[in-house]
């Protein structure tokens, strides 16, 4: 897990002695996982300023299947998931602080995402994109292109909020390799539904590494 970073040529010492490193291949500067206690020393240099979360880049994908609302097709629905990820966030001293996160959750009410996960999601999942009407990433429908709400799907009854284990396993967890980490800003949630889930939920085959 490394974090990409945009560090000006101007500040390239300074980027060293924080724990950036450069990627020769991939022409870029990043901090490798090892180095993540020393996320708030190089924070002015993350390229996404308004997200608040890094996840693995080891990236988890919940699909699902759900018919329409709107035209009553059935279709595929995803949820970004983590198995551990880490949040900025303010500790006692009102200081901000990126602090990890280790447990399983899925996540919604996504915001913003950075460019190599929008890549990803186009290249893997095209139906999952920005609504027209606001400011979340969300499901579309197919079939007649209507959203899919968040509230649908992660609320009591929702899909992605099985209360036993056969609903539960009627998801599908796959994971795909990415080079970086990306970055979101969401809300996550916590319960029963996310053990299940990840205790449960079938899974598929690890995918080859994505740029």
């Amino acid at each position: 897990m490394s974090l990409q970073l945009n560090v000006p040529l101007a500040e390239k010492e300074h980027a060293i002695a924080k724990g950036a490193q450069w990627d020769q291949i991939a022409q870029t500067w990043f901090l490798p996982e090892d180095r993540y206690d020393r996320l708030m020393e190089v924070d002015q240099w993350i390229p996404e300023r308004q997200p608040s979360i890094i996840l693995p880049t080891e990236i988890t994908i919940a699909h699902a299947h759900t018919s329409c609302w709107n035209c009553q097709h059935d279709s595929q629905v995803i949820a970004i998931a983590g198995n551990y990820f880490f949040e900025k966030d303010m500790n006692d001293r009102d200081e901000p602080v990126w602090m990890e996160q280790d447990f399983f959750t899925l996540f919604q009410q996504i915001s913003a995402i950075s460019g190599n996960l929008q890549t990803f999601l186009r290249d893997y999942y095209p139906h999952y994109k920005p609504a027209a009407e606001g400011p979340y990433w969300l499901n579309h429908c197919p079939s007649c292109g209507h959203t899919q709400t968040d509230g649908s799907l992660f609320e009591d009854a929702g899909i992605f909020h099985p209360t036993g284990k056969e609903a539960a396993n009627q998801l599908l967890l796959k994971n795909f390799q990415l080079k970086y980490a990306p970055l979101i800003d969401a809300v996550y949630s916590l319960g029963d539904q996310l053990r299940l889930i990840n205790e449960f939920a079938a899974r598929g085959d690890t995918a080859e590494e994505q740029e």
